[in-house]
């Protein structure tokens, strides 16, 4: 029986994918309603992110920027999309070996709203009391 030979090579082959899925690019795509001034990644359970990958540019609603991952750096990661507007769209433990194109949205939380300014005293007109 020649199958059994084959089938006993499979549990070797399987790593093979995982570093092939590591070279391979990953795309982010903003589907945010603003564009997108910084986008960074991190190795999930680490604290530092990277550099911002849009060096200076802007990703407009839409668009996706292709991101070559190192390798040997793993496939989960923390990616963290700036907006115009100051707004971020986070997502944490993503694995990018599996989800080849990485939607970053913003949460529908709203931001915080700024400190009201005291509304200025209201004026007489002329005249009156």
């Amino acid at each position: 029986m020649k199958l059994a030979p084959l089938l006993a090579l499979v549990p070797m082959l399987l790593p093979a994918p995982m570093a092939l899925a590591q070279n391979q690019p990953v795309r982010v795509r903003n589907t945010a309603p603003v564009s997108a001034t910084g986008l960074f990644l991190a190795p999930t359970g680490t604290s530092a992110w990277g550099a911002n990958l849009l060096g200076g540019l802007f990703l407009p609603p839409g668009a996706f920027l292709s991101v070559q991952l190192g390798e040997g750096g793993g496939c989960r990661f923390d990616l963290r999309m700036v907006l115009r507007d100051g707004r971020e769209a986070v997502r944490r433990d993503v694995d990018v070996c599996a989800e080849r194109v990485v939607a970053m949205a913003l949460d529908p939380t709203p931001p915080p709203e700024a400190p009201a300014t005291a509304a200025p005293a209201p004026t007489t007109p002329p005249g009156r009391p």
